[in-house]
């Protein structure tokens, strides 16, 4: 017997266009998901910076017997020694959505002594789009550390 060839051997359009919508859907959900992971990723990474530069002053404090004072302004923090007006040593810039709001002191009051101890000690938020953080300046020996709300 011979086999029968029917007309119908392909896809029809509206079989193809279905197909495409539906890897296209799936190929946008983690592009989505990518763009908010590089957020949250940025964000770690300023706060581990800001960890590792109160300790970089803490050191620098105790080695130069000068005070290292911070400052912060909408867009960026500075780290200066000796005083206010003195040039900064290093300037970070806050990643958008990033501020710093006042708890039992202002980011202003963060600072060491020559003897590398915190000039005061208190608490710091800081505000991230998707959470909050705490930084913590203890009493005694300045240790730093920032902790999730």
């Amino acid at each position: 017997m011979k086999d029968v060839v029917s007309a119908e051997q392909g896809h029809t359009f509206v079989e193809m266009i279905l197909v495409l919508a539906v890897l296209s859907i799936m190929t946008a959900v983690p592009v989505l998901h990518l763009h908010t992971m590089h957020d949250k990723k940025q964000v770690d990474y300023f706060l581990e910076v800001l960890e590792e530069d109160l300790r970089t002053a803490q050191q620098l404090a105790y080695a130069d017997q000068e005070w290292i004072y911070f400052q912060d302004t909408k867009e960026s923090y500075y780290m200066r020694k000796g005083s206010y007006w003195e040039a900064p040593l290093q300037t970070r810039e806050l990643p958008e959505g990033v501020s710093f709001q006042r708890s039992t002191m202002t980011f202003d009051d963060i600072g060491f002594k020559s003897n590398g101890n915190a000039r005061k000690a208190g608490t710091v938020f800081i505000q991230t789009p998707h959470t909050s953080y705490k930084l913590v300046v203890l009493v005694g020996k300045g240790r730093v550390y920032i902790e999730q709300r």
